[in-house]
């Protein structure tokens, strides 16, 4: 076999380099030819704030015509919603079965959750935080403080022939996360509720609310210390929040209940049980399937009774639950 000379080596290199060369000039060219060809995602850049580097719309006509004009998957089937009088997030919540977290990420313009003052609503067809970015290394900023639990989807990634993008703002969408960075009207409100997660699934209602009510087996009134949430026998029921099971069993009254001991002086109660899961010193977390809805105890039906405290005093379960 014949070893390739010097000059022949030398040929080589100088073929791949010119082949390197051509390789990039073709790259560059065909992004340029792509900068100036495809429509841009343009954003008045009075319409959001930058708020831990994330854009967060501010102006719901800017943000319903971004939505409308995006050219790209966002990751996820998007709805554009027109609220009609009396609708609440509850009924929204109910209506298209997502989380009021996913309608809240969906919806950065939020200044409160009073839809009287809301025409217009971005509704995803699952849970999950749709998330808008001005910068690429956002997207896995992002997905590490999520912890990377849960899959990204969307046509976020930036392509060999689109290296630089010309767009102001892209999405893409977290499934199954709570957003972590909302606008600073809805942060207060946001924090507080979020503490705790619905013990149910959406398909549950609220006969009985916290406070004086009328007795359903008399003519008296009496006090109702929790919320009780209606819904099919033997529908899982989830730790709200990650604690110490402090009671698991039967308690008069009540049927088969557990209490759970959270951080901050924090306690949960769920009454009426048909099957108990856990037992008294476990740790649950939160989310976590811990009991069945029932009717033990002194029960006109199928429901969950539930209760909060905090430092032994009782308080009201609607100012933690959506």
């Amino acid at each position: 076999m014949t070893m390739p000379t010097i000059q022949q080596i030398n040929q080589y290199k100088y073929y791949l380099i010119a082949a390197l060369i051509s390789a990039v000039f073709i790259i560059f060219l065909i992004n340029i030819i792509s900068y100036f060809s495809t429509k841009k995602v343009y954003v008045n850049p009075s319409s959001y704030i930058i708020k831990n580097g994330f854009p967060i719309f501010t102006s719901e006509k800017d943000y319903i015509d971004f939505i409308q004009s995006y050219p790209y998957n966002p990751g996820v089937r998007l709805t554009i919603y027109k609220t009609t009088p009396g609708e609440t997030f509850w009924t929204l919540r109910k209506k298209f079965n997502i989380s009021i977290e996913t309608i809240i990420a969906a919806n950065p313009h939020l200044k409160n959750f009073d839809l009287s003052e809301i025409n217009t609503l971005v509704i995803p067809s699952k849970n999950g935080a749709l998330f808008t970015f001005d910068d690429y290394r956002d997207v896995n900023r992002m997905h590490k403080m999520m912890g990377k639990k849960n899959k990204i989807s969307g046509d976020y990634k930036l392509h060999f022939y689109r290296i630089i993008s010309p767009d102001d703002i892209r999405m893409v969408f977290f499934e199954n996360e709570i957003p972590l960075v909302v606008n600073n009207d809805i942060q207060k409100i946001y924090a507080y509720k979020t503490l705790f997660l619905e013990p149910l699934d959406y398909s549950g209602y609220y006969t009985s609310m916290f406070g004086d009510r009328a007795n359903p087996y008399g003519e008296n009134m009496e006090f109702h210390s929790g919320v009780d949430i209606a819904i099919k026998n033997g529908s899982p029921i989830k730790a709200a929040r990650s604690g110490l099971v402090f009671f698991s069993g039967w308690r008069d009254g009540y049927g088969y209940t557990i209490v759970i001991q959270h951080d901050d002086g924090y306690s949960s109660f769920y009454a009426h049980c048909s099957k108990l899961f856990v037992k008294a010193g476990d740790w649950v977390n939160q989310g976590d399937p811990i009991a069945l809805v029932g009717s033990t105890g002194r029960s006109t039906g199928p429901h969950l009774h539930y209760e909060l405290m905090r430092h032994g005093q009782l308080l009201n379960p609607f100012r933690y639950l959506w």
